[in-house]
Formats: structure tokens, C-alpha cells, sequence
């Protein structure tokens, strides 16, 4: 008879699924956002400075400051137009601050002379050459180098982070249900079936912002209703602050659950560790913006050599919420997350499950609802909602774990039905396809609008589902190793089935083992 997993082994198991899933894939090429990002990286870990001078013809994604800025009057022009000040990433601090002990470590690692003589002959290697540029153009060592670069700080500065985040998921799922297994579920069906799938593979804000709110969130629950030690409150501020300072509009949702805790734990005052605990990051995020800017406030925007027309709209790109903008963020084929995937509509009835089932977790339930409407409504207010090239609405992206958990009700409920069961599969099935086909499809993002400039009212079936269709997939190991096509996923295929199949069975045995010797050894003691 096979034993049940244990929660160990489901959490294991499932790290190691998403994080080979995350990282299986590069990069996109040219990704303005993520190359800006990474060019605050290089120039703190290359040359100490802040500004990126140096690196800031990779991307439009900048500011410049104090200016002016004069763009480039050549359409050809790769010098990105000049700025009588200096160029800097118009991106918030966190993501280039995180990737950069990985980059650190990875010039260290290029210094050394066979990855040197590597880089210098990757331009000769056809599988190579053609995964780092796509354009198929000559490539130079800085472009091997910074692609390298770029897909090593994003695995460990992106990828793994989110892995763990599908982990905590599935950790405050379990305490929802008795059968782990459906808790286990919602943490595939959150890694692989939403947007947080292609945000897990990109130096984006999205992930890492749900990673800091959702993680610190996590262990303030396990304080509030668990009697976890207060100690904990220490890192719930670093988290909370690293979500600030990642993604600063994440600023109101983190009061909600601040005021959550404030009014259901009875020794409330100790609340000051987060306040605390939030305050070094904090501190270095209004330094880095003075020192930059002359104000502690986050301002980039206001500097960027794009999107001026949207960013001068209302307070900051922000006027009111819009139902017409609600519309289009939940469930139209351009940028509706239950459009994108369709199982989060069964967080719908699993909120009212669970308020039912949990009367003594009513106010954390209450919360995480809270987090969600906040979310949707904010972003309803955005002049920018649809996030330019991007699959789904990007921005609702650290909203979506608050979303997810109450999926385990819904999936406790297919395994008592039929009826509920072969709906929650459909839809688990027509997300998951949806997000796969609109992530890993060509080279880019799929875009905002047509050649015309009209706007491209359905990317999945417009953009992306034609070139899946042609076996035009995002650059990957599989490609690396010389395979074309679908072909490529054959690699990713084999080794999350093996993972799935064997370890857990592994890993039960073992526990097994340790398990008997612990009660021969209790045994020989008495």
C-alpha cells in the first residue's frame, strides 16, 4: 500500500517542478523592462555607479535626469536619442537589488578562462548564437556576456523566489483542507496555470512584489493564528519592505493586512518588529531615489524618454476605477485574467466556502477578499491597465496568490462530485494551455496592438496560438541542445515526470527509514 505523501514531501515535489518549469526557458531578448532592470545590476556590480551610461542602449525602459532628453531622429539610431544629464533604470529598486549577489557571483564565474574562451566562440556555436539572438545577427562577446548574465540573475533573482512562493501557496492551502493533496494542486495550478507563470522567468517587479507580500503575510498568519514566535515579525517588515521598495502601488494592500493583524492579535504593540524590520530597506530605497532624483520619493517615472502621454494622465497615470477598464482586467480575451485562466473563477464560490467551513479564520479570509478587490480596483484606475506587451494584466500579478488559496475549497468539492470534477479539470486544462501557449510562443511578448496600430483585441488566438502552431517557441534548453520545435519541450517533459513520478516515492521511503530508526533507537532507550 502506498503511504500518503507528506507535506514535506508534496512542498519538495513541488519547489522543484516550478523551478525547473521557470527555468527551463530564457529570457526574452530585448525585453525593455527586464533590461533595465538588469542595467542597474551591471553598473552597481560593474563600476559602483548608479546611473547606467554604459549599458542603457539595451532599452527604452530609462530615465534621464535632469535632462533634457533628445531622441534619436534615426529610426536605426541604436544609441537610444542623449541626455545632457544621465541615464538611469525608470524601474524600482528591488529586482536590480536582489539580482545583484547573483551577478557578483557570475563575474567571478566569467572571469574564469574556459568560460571566457566560451563566451568568445559562442557566437560560432549555431545552437547557441541563435538562442542568444534571435534576430539571427552577428553577436558580439558583450551580447553573449550580458545574456548570460541576464539569464543567471533571473533564475536566482526571479526564478526561485517564485518557486517558493508556489510553496507557501500550497503551505497556507494545507491549512484549509485535510487532504494535502488539494493543497498540492492549487500550488501547480498557481505556478503553471496564471500569470505567474511568465512573470517567473522575466526580471520583472510582479513576482518578486507577491513573493514579499504574500511570504510576509504567511508568517504573520502563523503569528496571528498558529502562536508562531513574535521573532518572526522581524522578517515579516523586511519582506513587506521589500515589496515597497519592488513594487511601491503594493503600498495599500500591505495596510489592509497590516490592519488586519493590528485587530485580531490580542498582544497587537508588538507590531512594532514589522515597522522596524521594514525600516533598513526602506531607508536605502529613499537614499537611492535622493541620490538619483534629489527626493526620497520614487519619481522615475516622471523622468522616462517613453510613455509621457500615459504617465502624465490623472495622479500618476491614476484617475478613478472605470467599469470599462474592470471589464477588460477580468474577463475580456485582451487582458482578462479569468479570460487567461479560467480555473480562478473558482476562487469565486471557494471564498464562500470557506467563510462557512473556517468561522474561526473569518477574519483572514475576510482579508485575503480584501487584497483581491483592492487589487482589481486599483489597477482599474490605471491609465496604463493593460500593461503594454504582456501576457495578461502583468500589474494584477502579486495579487493573484491571495486569489489562488481559495481554490483548495473548490477542489475539495470536485473530489466529493462528478460534476464539479470535470468542470475544475476544464478549466484547469483551458488555463493551463492559455498560459502556456501566450507565454511560450515566439520570441516576444505577445503585443499590445496590431501592425496597424489597432489593438489586438485577442493575443491568443492573434498572436500566439498561430505561432505555437508553427513550432515558433520561446528559446530553451532543449534548443541548446540542438532540438527544434516541440521537440525542444521533450527535455522539460522528461524531467518533470520524472520528479513527479519518482521522488516523492523517494522521499516517503526515506522518511520510511528514518521513521523505523527513530523507533528502534526510542525502544532501546527504555
Amino acid at each position: 500500500m502506498n503511504a500518503v505523501p507528506s507535506r514535506r514531501t508534496y512542498a519538495i515535489t513541488l519547489f522543484l517542478i516550478l523551478v525547473v518549469c521557470y527555468g527551463y526557458f530564457m529570457p526574452k531578448w530585448a525585453d525593455w523592462g527586464a533590461n533595465s532592470r538588469a542595467d542597474l545590476t551591471y553598473a552597481l556590480g560593474d563600476q559602483g555607479v548608479l546611473h547606467i551610461d554604459a549599458y542603457h542602449t539595451n532599452t527604452g525602459d530609462k530615465a534621464c535626469y535632469p535632462g533634457p532628453f533628445t531622441p534619436a531622429e534615426d529610426p536605426n539610431d541604436k544609441t537610444g536619442g542623449s541626455c545632457e544629464g544621465h541615464f538611469y533604470s525608470d524601474k524600482s529598486l528591488g529586482p536590480s537589488l536582489l539580482a545583484l549577489p547573483p551577478y557578483v557571483v557570475f563575474r567571478l564565474v566569467a572571469g574564469l578562462s574556459p568560460v571566457q574562451r566560451f563566451i568568445e566562440r559562442a557566437g560560432s556555436l549555431g545552437s547557441f548564437a541563435a538562442t542568444a539572438n534571435p534576430a539571427g545577427s552577428e553577436v558580439t562577446y558583450d551580447d553573449i556576456y550580458q545574456y548570460m548574465a541576464l539569464i543567471f540573475i533571473t533564475f536566482f533573482a526571479t526564478s526561485v523566489p517564485s518557486a517558493l512562493l508556489g510553496v507557501v501557496v500550497f503551505l497556507l492551502a494545507c491549512r484549509f483542507t485535510k487532504r494535502e493533496l488539494y493543497a498540492f494542486l492549487v500550488g501547480l495550478v498557481y505556478g503553471l496555470a496564471t500569470i505567474a507563470f511568465p512573470y517567473s522567468n522575466a526580471l520583472y517587479q510582479h513576482q518578486l512584489a507577491a513573493f514579499g507580500m504574500f511570504v510576509g503575510f504567511f508568517l504573520l498568519w502563523r503569528v496571528v493564528y498558529e502562536g508562531a514566535h513574535l521573532r518572526w515579525l522581524w522578517l515579516v517588515g523586511v519582506l513587506f519592505s521589500f515589496a515597497v521598495i519592488t513594487e511601491y502601488p503594493v503600498v495599500p494592500a500591505l495596510g489592509i493586512i497590516f490592519l488586519w493583524a493590528a485587530f485580531t492579535m490580542p498582544n497587537r504593540l508588538q507590531l512594532y518588529r514589522v515597522v522596524l524590520g521594514a525600516l533598513p530597506l526602506g531607508l536605502i530605497f529613499a537614499a537611492y531615489n535622493y541620490a538619483i532624483f534629489s527626493t526620497p520619493l520614487p519619481v522615475g517615472y516622471e523622468y522616462s524618454t517613453n510613455w509621457q502621454d500615459v504617465h502624465q494622465v490623472g495622479f500618476l497615470s491614476l484617475t478613478i476605477p472605470n467599469p470599462q477598464t474592470l471589464i477588460g482586467l477580468t474577463i475580456s480575451p485582451f487582458r482578462g485574467i479569468f479570460f487567461l485562466s479560467p480555473v480562478l473563477l473558482l476562487a469565486l464560490p471557494g471564498f464562500v466556502w470557506l467563510w462557512r467551513e473556517h468561522k474561526a479564520l473569518r477574519g483572514g479570509i475576510a482579508m485575503l477578499a480584501m487584497v483581491v478587490v483592492f487589487f482589481f480596483m486599483y489597477n482599474s484606475s490605471s491609465a496604463m491597465w493593460w500593461g503594454g506587451h504582456t501576457v495578461g494584466p502583468r500589474y494584477l500579478t502579486p495579487m493573484v496568490p491571495f486569489l489562488a488559496v481559495p481554490l483548495v475549497a473548490a477542489f475539495e468539492r470536485a473530489g466529493r462530485n462528478r460534476v464539479w470534477l470535470a468542470v475544475a479539470a476544464l478549466l484547469v486544462v483551458l488555463a493551463f494551455a492559455n498560459v502556456w501557449i501566450q507565454s511560450i510562443s515566439g520570441q516576444a511578448w505577445p503585443p499590445a496592438d496590431t501592425a496597424t496600430g489597432a489593438r489586438l483585441d485577442n493575443p491568443l488566438f492573434d498572436y500566439s496560438l498561430p505561432l505555437f502552431m508553427q513550432g515558433n517557441l520561446a528559446r530553451n534548453y532543449g534548443m541548446i541542445a540542438g532540438l527544434d520545435g516541440f521537440l525542444s519541450l521533450l527535455p522539460l517533459g522528461l524531467v518533470v515526470a520524472l520528479i513527479a513520478t519518482l521522488l516523492p516515492r523517494w522521499l516517503n521511503r526515506r522518511e520510511q527509514r528514518v521513521h523505523l530508526t527513530t523507533q528502534k533507537a526510542a525502544g532501546g532507550t527504555r
